[in-house]
This record gives C-alpha cells, structure tokens and sequence, in this order.
C-alpha cells in the first residue's frame, strides 16, 4: 500500500513535519517577487508536487496564501496580515519607528528602514526613502541574509549561540566577490559587529549598495530590530561613514528609550 506524501509525523526536534513543510512554503512565496506554481514551489522545497498542492489548499483556507485568478498561480495571502497585526501593533512599531526613520531619512539624506530577525534573515518591516538624487527603496517584506547585509550582520550577531553556529555552518551563498563565505571569517565579522555596536556592509551583496545598522531593544533590554541606513556604494567615503554610524546608532538608542 503506497504511503501519502505528506504525514502529520514528528520532524527534526520533535516538531510535525507537515508544519515544517508549510511553514517552507510561506518562506517559499515570501522569497519570490512573484507568484509561484505548485511544480515550482515543489521543486524548490524538495517536496512532490501532490504533497504541495494539499498543503496549499489548506493555506488557501485559512487566508494565509491565495490563488491568482488568472494563473492560478501561488501569492502570500492577507491572511498573513491579521496574523502579524497584534504583534506589530504590541512593538508599536508605526508609532515608534516611522518618525524616527523619517527623521533619519531627512538628516543623512540616505534611504532609512527598520529590520527584524524571523529566524534566518533580515526582513524589512518598515522604510523611509531618502531625500537624495539617487535613492535606495524595497518594498516591506525583503528579506536580507545574515552574512552579507548589515541589518543580517547586526541582528544575526545577536542571536544565541546556537543560532550563530547553525548559520555559520550551513553553505554561505557568494553574491560577488566581497560576500563573506569563510565561517571563521563571518564569525569573526558579527563578534566585531556585536562588540563595537553597528554592522557595516561594504557592497557585499550588491556591490553597489552599502549600509549602516545597528540594533534597537525593548524595555527588558531584548534585541527587537535594527535602524539602518542604506548607501549607494560610491558615497560610501571613510568620512561618510564616521558620520552615518553616528546618525544610525543614535536613533538606534532614541527608539529603544522610547519603549521604556
């Protein structure tokens, strides 16, 4: 008798594998600019195509994903939305940080956003382009790696040890000849992060996109996010520099005073 695709067994650590695997397609959509197929999703998870389509339809259900109409193809869905919305409005995070990264956004003239870890990236819950000629947006959503962006670097270097190890152990993807791809090297990059408060990315992703950022924290002292403030590469100056990390880590500390 042949088994189905798809069983509400235990996965690693004890967690249901089904939960896993949906979860995988949540990180799936998010990571696409546009909407996948099901043979597309299943390719990329490492899943058969039925086991996809079974879990998708459960998504669908609950809002957390939707079909397009005319494709059929797979979106996130607002589901996602009422999901996160008490936890945004618990961090106050409109309230708090669109001022200050207005406020940010205008003094450096460069684009200003505020960041989260979800665990194995940096994504973008809030942004303020700046004033300049040349201007840096994404949309809110974006996920940045841990390894080569400075939002990454910054709350990366502040997780668990643990948490550290899995990532510095796991592939790191080379996105040019600046992505840093030695563990020992990455390692030594967030100790230094973590250690002088801010984290630095000198085009490492993009090689014409550099950034400053630096943590924020709530009233027990925890690590929320980060402030962060991003540069087209050639007005990366030394002196530029000086100047930007003082702007970033102020409002760093201004934002996490005003959640005590």
């Amino acid at each position: 008798m042949k088994k189905p695709d798809v069983q509400p067994v235990e996965g690693r650590g004890g967690t249901v594998g089904a939960v896993e695997h949906a979860i995988a397609i949540l990180h799936c959509l998010s990571g696409s600019p546009e909407p996948l197929g099901i043979n597309e999703i299943a390719r990329r998870i490492g899943l058969h195509k039925s086991s996809i389509s079974r879990l998708v339809a459960t998504l669908v259900v609950a809002r957390l994903v939707e079909r397009d109409a005319a494709s059929a193809r797979i979106k996130l869905g607002p589901g996602l939305v009422l999901l996160a919305a008490p936890v945004l409005a618990e961090l106050h995070i409109k309230d708090l940080v669109r001022p200050a990264l207005e406020e940010l956004a205008a003094r450096s003239g460069e684009t200003a956003s505020y960041n989260m870890w979800d665990g194995s990236d940096a994504v973008t819950i809030e942004q303020v382009p700046g004033p300049g000629a040349v201007r840096i947006f994404s949309e809110p959503g974006r996920r940045d790696p841990g390894h080569c962006t400075a939002c990454g670097k910054i709350l990366l270097a502040h997780e668990s040890a643990e948490a550290i190890d899995a990532y510095c152990g796991a592939a790191l993807e080379r996105f040019n000849e600046r992505t840093i791809v030695d563990p020992a090297a990455l390692r030594q990059e967030l100790t230094t992060s973590h250690q002088r408060g801010y984290a630095l990315n000198f085009g490492e992703l993009d090689s014409e996109i550099s950034a400053i950022s630096a943590v924020t924290h709530d009233a027990r002292g925890k690590v929320v996010g980060s402030i962060t403030v991003t540069v087209p590469s050639y007005r990366f100056t030394p002196e530029r520099q000086e100047e930007l990390i003082a702007m970033v880590v102020d409002t760093a500390r201004r934002v996490s005073r005003s959640r005590d």
